[in-house]
């Protein structure tokens, strides 16, 4: 009795222990430290998940049965292979792969570089499968803030004496002062389901978060923010005004409302739904037209750069760069050697080109240029042996100018009333530098019912927090955090 007495006492003491343990985090670096960002670590065919940019995992292996295998992962070094019982939190090294294998024994065809690329479009429609699909996702954004100028002033106020709008362009300059020259970072992360059927998506979120100093964020939507809540002050409360932006009406019934800080406004799961669907869209990077490296050969120079194994395949390294003006690309393509799959892709624009422009800077002070992408994906074969990207990483860097006037007109209340007007002159140049890392989880077949009978919400609700919590992912499958999102204030 005693002794049973004492095994109950035991297991429940060790109960937590061993709930806490199913979680585990550690690092994958290379032989001299360094970590290896985005690494796979795979129990069984299905589940996994990869490192961060600081080679960190976070990892779940509750249901998992302890002969389970765990393999580390990444191209260019040798796989490691442990049980799963071995699996602790700490570090694990990767080789890097010294590879000496000669051509023969990878195929008895010699393949020119071109060839190969061929061979991946031959082969694309039945290497990607294109059934209808359920995607459990986790998407992390990084949004990196400079304000390098702005000027906001009054120029014209029916509603205020001339030592009011002394004022009023005194808090306008304040404001601007604090943010000029400055940084800013914010981060956004969702996790959920995407339902996707040939060209068509639909988007359940479970959870969304923003992790967000909004005193110190100068980004184009806060900033904005302020200068409202600024000539709020000085507009009626209660009243409607009609605002415009030189001659192009943005609100007929603005009205005086002071943001709180601590709202919670749900956003709108159709703009994710395109983020989301715009990154997973790489299962058919084959029909993308603007990936021109794929099938223009004269504009880029190709070079069979070695070769690699990634799970126990040997994988061809192709390197591409610009052979003449009109290439926009430079990048690497990995190639599987035996059924000509892309394994990973890699591409970054060539400095001086852009991916979008928008110049109407003399006509309505308007200018934005997207000319900094870097993009990473890799795919992985499930059982059937078909291949789906698993991991993406799309960096954008766009520069944008505004140079604008803001007219607040007061709508009357009856005829009598006397004509009430703002109008205040503003420009503002802003840097970004937007990060996106979606990281596939799950994928599961669906039928064609099963997508029509999902029906997707308008909204899902969002969680904004100042200071990062690690109980928020407590129990999920996702990208484990940088430094900077442990260390955000």
């Amino acid at each position: 009795m005693k002794r049973t007495l004492l095994l109950a006492i035991l297991a429940i003491l060790l109960f937590p222990i061993h709930a806490a343990a199913q979680v585990i985090t550690g690092t994958v670096t290379d032989e001299q430290k360094q970590p290896i960002a985005y690494a796979s670590v795979q129990i069984g065919p299905a589940y996994g998940v990869v490192s961060n940019t600081e080679g960190v995992f976070v990892i779940d292996t509750k249901d998992k049965k302890a002969d389970d295998k765990v393999i580390f992962s990444c191209i260019g070094f040798e796989s490691l292979t442990i049980p799963l019982s071995d699996l602790k939190a700490g570090n694990y090294v990767l080789k890097e792969q010294v590879n000496v294998l000669d051509e023969v024994f990878i195929t008895n065809k010699k393949y020119t570089p071109t060839e190969l690329l061929a061979k991946v479009m031959e082969n694309a429609s039945k290497n990607y499968a294109s059934e209808p699909v359920k995607q459990t996702f986790f998407l992390r954004r990084t949004n990196e803030n400079k304000m390098l100028d702005g000027n906001f002033e009054l120029v014209k106020s029916s509603l205020e004496n001339k030592a009011t709008i002394k004022n009023l362009n005194k808090e306008l300059e304040e404001a601007l002062k604090k943010g000029k020259g400055q940084r800013s970072e914010d981060y956004s992360e969702s996790y959920g389901f995407l339902y996707t059927e040939n060209n068509q998506s639909k988007l359940a979120v479970e959870k969304a978060i923003v992790l967000k100093n909004r005193e110190k964020d100068i980004s184009g939507d806060q900033l904005n923010s302020k200068v409202m809540a600024i000539i709020g002050k000085h507009l009626e409360p209660g009243a409607t005004y009609k605002v415009k932006s030189g001659i192009i009406p943005i609100d007929d019934d603005w009205k005086v409302d002071s943001p709180k800080k601590d709202a919670q406004p749900e956003s709108k799961t159709s703009y994710l739904r395109g983020i989301v669907g715009n990154l997973s869209s790489f299962n058919k990077f084959y029909a993308n037209e603007d990936l021109d490296f794929l099938t223009e050969y004269k504009r880029y120079n190709y070079t069979l750069e070695g070769y690699a194994t990634y799970n126990d395949e040997t994988i061809y390294i192709i390197d591409f760069k610009p052979a003449r003006g009109s290439a926009h690309y430079f990048g690497k393509i990995y190639v599987n050697a035996f059924d000509f799959a892309v394994v990973k892709l890699e591409y970054n624009l060539v400095d001086g080109e852009n991916e979008h422009k928008v110049n109407l800077k003399l006509v309505l002070g308007v200018k934005m240029i997207q000319d900094r992408t870097k993009v990473s994906a890799t795919f992985s074969k499930n059982e059937a042996g078909h291949y789906a990207v698993n991991f993406v990483k799309r960096q954008e860097g766009t520069y944008a100018y505004f140079d604008r006037s803001l007219k607040f007109t007061k709508n009357k209340v009856s005829k009598d009333e006397e004509d009430k007007m703002l109008k205040i002159d503003m420009m503002v140049e802003i840097d970004q530098i937007t990060t996106s890392e979606l990281f596939i989880i799950e994928k599961a077949h669906i039928t064609a019912d099963v997508f029509k009978a999902f029906t997707e919400k308008e909204k899902y609700d969002v969680n904004y927090i100042a200071k990062y919590d690690p109980s928020i992912w407590k129990n999920y499958n996702v990208l484990a955090p940088v430094e900077a999102i442990k260390n955000y204030n």
